[in-house]
């Protein structure tokens, strides 16, 4: 991000806009695809909206991935340098990462995420998700966010890594404080300390898991990592632990707000929802206009390495600029009445899941817990339906999900 120099700030991060940005996003669609926009703290930054330059700008080698210390730049210039280690330890995550680091640590963790390494694991799915909701009463009020949505992904993720369950609200409470510093563009000093607290955490934990996996290697992808470095792979100690932290951060955050999001859709749709009930070979699709319609993720960020034009707009080296992953997802250049829920809608580009180097590792998992998660709820309870006040959406503007959400199954 650069220092306000710019006029014509447009306001997208306030709470208002933050409960429903659609209306907001369509406005700035009309008006053009790049907006510089107010992100708080006395910081704006270039935000594209449009669907094109977003996935262009994705695959653009003349931007950085790198941005683990512009994070900091919305907090104190007196208080930045307290968190040095906050940065140090995203920059080793994948999605912190340029070519060639990003290149060999992507091929290291791809073997864990293929699609048959995916495939294999819908058995374990299905028993989890057959085993959170059998003992559930039709008729019984239920929070789906904190009972089912939260440790669904956590318990699934902390299977493939091979480690006990009963750590799993542990997990959660990590992932959500870094969640509110990374999805927050208004971050503030405590929301850093509470992320920098969690990852010494999750760090010292991993320190001791892998100690103890070197000596007592299973079938986890924990072992597998370290199979591969073992084999002659470079993956230092540090990325090693850094990306069993990413994987738990992404595990969750992501797929939680893809359930969650998706049923709060759903349940605001019965008749389509419906449809899905009565045709469940429809949830590959349906899953697919869930993420484009209601993003997990709302934006994404990438640092200028040299002067270009975005959008006919010169823009400076250094310089940060937001790709609005939720607007794009709703550009009407791209997708024919985009505000409307299309189900089974056909050659869905959407880009929930980012585009080009850094497309989402995880993508296929996600797809396959949101596909049983979601049939299994919609199948089981056909009498579902919202009860209590309106559902409140948590403040992290770039990972956009629901405080809570309370049904009558």
């Amino acid at each position: 991000m650069s220092k306000v120099i710019a006029p014509g700030k447009k306001t997208l991060f306030s709470d208002e806009i933050l409960q429903d940005p659609y209306p907001t996003y369509a406005r700035l669609h009309e008006e053009g695809p790049l907006h510089y926009v107010d992100a708080g703290s006395k910081w704006s930054v270039w935000s594209i909206f449009s669907h094109a330059e977003c996935a262009s700008i994705a695959k653009d080698p003349r931007l950085s991935a790198k941005r683990a210390k512009q994070m900091l730049l919305p907090l104190p210039l007196s208080r930045q340098g307290e968190f040095s280690e906050l940065a140090r330890m995203f920059g080793l995550w994948l999605i912190f990462m340029d070519p060639p680091e990003h290149t060999r640590l992507r091929k290291l963790l791809n073997k864990g995420f293929s699609p048959a390494a995916v495939e294999g694991l819908r058995p374990q799915v299905e028993a989890i998700v057959d085993q959170m909701l059998k003992p559930l009463q039709q008729g019984s009020e239920f929070e789906l966010m904190h009972e089912f949505a939260n440790p669904l992904p956590v318990r699934i993720i902390l299977e493939m890594l091979g480690i006990p369950h009963e750590l799993r609200d542990t997990f959660v409470d990590w992932s959500r404080a870094i969640a509110m510093f990374r999805g927050n563009p208004n971050r503030t000093v405590e929301d850093a300390r509470a992320a920098q607290d969690a990852l010494i955490e999750l760090t010292e934990f991993f320190r001791k898991t892998v100690a103890e996996r070197r000596r007592n290697k299973g079938n986890d992808l924990i072992s597998l990592l370290i199979d591969i470095e073992e084999e002659g792979e470079v993956l230092t100690e540090e990325e090693l632990y850094a990306q069993c932290i990413a994987l738990l951060f992404a595990g969750h955050e992501t797929t939680r707000n893809l359930i969650g999001n998706g049923m709060y859709t759903l349940l605001q749709n019965p008749q389509q929802t419906a449809e899905l009930r009565e045709k469940p070979e429809m949830i590959r699709s349906a899953v697919e206009e869930l993420l484009r319609f209601e993003s997990p993720v709302q934006f994404t960020a990438r640092v200028l390495k040299e002067d270009i034009e975005v959008c006919g707009q010169p823009i400076r080296k250094g310089w940060t600029v937001l790709c609005m992953l939720g607007a794009a997802n709703r550009d009407p250049k791209q997708f024919k009445e985009p505000n409307q829920l299309d189900l089974k809608r056909l050659n869905n580009q959407h880009l929930a899941f980012g585009a080009g180097l850094h497309f989402c590792i995880g993508a296929q998992l996600a797809r396959l817990e949101g596909q049983i998660a979601i049939l299994n709820l919609v199948q089981r309870f056909p009498q579902m339906r919202l009860t209590g006040p309106r559902p409140v959406w948590a403040s992290t503007f770039g990972l956009r999900g629901l405080e809570s959400l309370r049904v009558i199954l």
